[in-house]
């Protein structure tokens, strides 16, 4: 009787992992097939942005803020090559910031700068 339970253990475990698998699998496929390059690098240009106002308000390469900056979002044009940045601030941030911003984002994402043109812009 106790031999039976273990193959009957068995086999259900062997069942579960292989449901696993397929809906491993078929959830790939279905992402691989239905996002395209660009919207995968849209993605990691968004978190890249978020990383880099991390950065910033935390004091990143000496940079000292009077408030922190909000990162409110991002739009694209419908080619999805052209990116605007929206962050918005107490207190009017300088150039430098904004290209630091920028810079960090282009880093953190690791796109080509050549195929994506990112823009930070501030919202009063």
């Amino acid at each position: 009787m106790v031999g039976r339970r273990g193959q009957l253990s068995l086999e259900f475990s062997v069942l579960i992992l292989v449901m696993l698998i397929l809906s491993l699998a078929t959830i790939y496929h279905f992402l691989d097939n239905n996002l395209d390059r660009k919207d995968r690098d849209l993605d990691k240009i968004d978190i890249g942005a978020k990383t880099a106002v991390s950065l910033v308000n935390s004091g990143y390469n000496g940079i000292y803020l009077e408030y922190p900056v909000i990162y409110l979002g991002m739009t694209y044009s419908p080619d999805k090559t052209y990116i605007t940045l929206y962050i918005k601030n107490q207190s009017p941030l300088d150039k430098s910031t904004l290209e630091l911003i920028e810079d960090l984002t282009y880093e953190r994402a690791d796109v080509n700068q050549s195929i994506y043109r990112i823009t930070v812009v501030t919202v009063d």
